[in-house]
């Protein structure tokens, strides 16, 4: 008997297993591919270049990957990006190992490996439903247990991954990518249902999908002030803090010093909003996120240390923790079956709006100044942003129409 029930529960739990494999080999590959590009060119430049190309590739994906999985199937989609993102990240690892890595080779395969990361993301986030009940759990338990899975890896994999790059050096670590990438295609072939494919799928279903979000609760502008902090908040982990590190010689082990006090933060925040009895307004939001973020900004302006390190990852880490409202209003919609996936990748896309520009953004500010020049022109904007995006998601709600009884 408990083994029937283990077989049966089997689907879900293969895919929690497939997550943490492939989340955790997509938080190595975001520590470790930045660090290997300046290694190789010396540049801050082409070090954002790399995040810069994966973030716009994972934003096209995220916003047709409802259409892409429904092309493919969810089955097809998910296994055909990790086959690809297994034989990319293979292929970085023998060549770097031999010495024979260029920055255009590495940029090349960087892309091609994460060409499918945001349909695959899609479907099997879509499908998690379905697939819940396939074993015989709750939808309320599965989705709970699927994000509670996500942001634990979110929290602990990035740090974990630069410790351990510090520890046994890069060359090793891009091989923890590959097995990673392996181990999470042998689970997805194992325990992915083969879903049977529905109707053909329109490109207009991506705007059906756009104005079922409008009608959300979540205004718009709140929306993107909130994915405007997010991303910058992301950037300041995969490319600000490793930049400063390189530009300065200092062990990468300092990374996940910041990361592990910024996922602190988060954890800290995330605690002391579930304590209170009303959540946040929307202007509260946005001002104290960007202003959270414009002082880290300011720590390390004033010196990169380890203690530095700790101080920034934990104001940024408040800062992110305190968006956190925000992203459940934006990705916990409850999309109908019929338009789930569409809805779903346009919540993440919107999520992630604006961070490939300020990957190119801040690359740009540190390759033409100087890192502290470029501390006190982002801590600016940051703080502009604030008043800025607090008005405008203000000005924004008063203009909503009001019940009349």
């Amino acid at each position: 008997m408990f083994q029937l029930q283990r077989r049966v529960r089997w689907p879900f739990v293969g895919l929690q297993l497939s997550n943490i494999a492939l989340n955790s080999s997509h938080a190595f590959a975001a520590v470790l591919y930045p660090w290997i590009m300046y290694d190789l060119t010396r540049s801050v430049v082409c070090m954002a270049l790399i995040a810069f190309v994966n973030g716009m590739v994972l934003l096209i994906g995220m916003v047709f990957g409802g259409y892409v999985a429904e092309m493919l199937g969810t089955r097809h989609t998910a296994l055909i990006s990790a086959k690809i993102g297994m034989l990319a990240s293979l292929m970085i690892a023998i060549l770097y190992m031999a010495d024979f890595l260029h920055p255009g080779t590495l940029l090349l395969l960087s892309f091609a490996g994460s060409i499918l990361d945001g349909p695959a993301t899609v479907a099997t986030e879509a499908k998690t439903p379905e697939i819940a009940r396939l074993s015989r759990l709750s939808s309320a338990a599965a989705v709970s247990i699927d994000d509670t899975i996500d942001g634990l890896l979110l929290l602990t994999a990035s740090a974990a991954s630069a410790f351990i790059i510090a520890v046994i050096g890069p060359k090793d670590a891009a091989w923890w990518i590959v097995i990673g990438n392996f181990i999470a295609m042998m689970l997805l072939s194992f325990s992915l249902p083969r879903f049977r494919l529905g109707p053909a799928p329109k490109l207009g279903d991506i705007l059906h999908a756009g104005r079922r979000f409008r009608t959300a609760a979540v205004s718009l502008p709140f929306a993107l002030c909130a994915s405007a902090a997010l991303g910058f908040f992301m950037v300041l982990q995969i490319f600000i803090v490793p930049a400063a590190l390189r530009l300065q010689g200092e062990s990468v082990a300092w990374l996940g010093l910041f990361i592990a006090a910024s996922a602190t933060g988060t954890i800290m925040m995330n605690l002391h909003l579930a304590s209170r009895h009303a959540l946040p307004a929307p202007t509260a939001i946005v001002s104290k996120a960007l202003l959270g973020l414009a002082l880290s900004m300011g720590i390390l302006w004033i010196e990169i240390s380890p203690m530095t390190m700790m101080v920034a990852g934990l104001v940024a880490g408040l800062a992110n923790g305190w968006l956190s409202p925000a992203f459940v209003a934006i990705l916990q919609l409850k999309p109908p079956r019929d338009c789930r996936p569409h809805v779903m990748g346009l919540s993440y896309s919107i999520a992630l709006l604006f961070l490939p520009v300020e990957y190119m953004l801040t690359g740009a500010a540190m390759g033409l100044t100087s890192f502290r020049t470029a501390c006190i022109f982002l801590a600016f904007l940051l703080s502009l942003g604030a008043a800025v995006g607090a008005a405008w998601v203000e000005s924004a709600r008063d203009e909503e129409p009001q019940a009349v009884d």
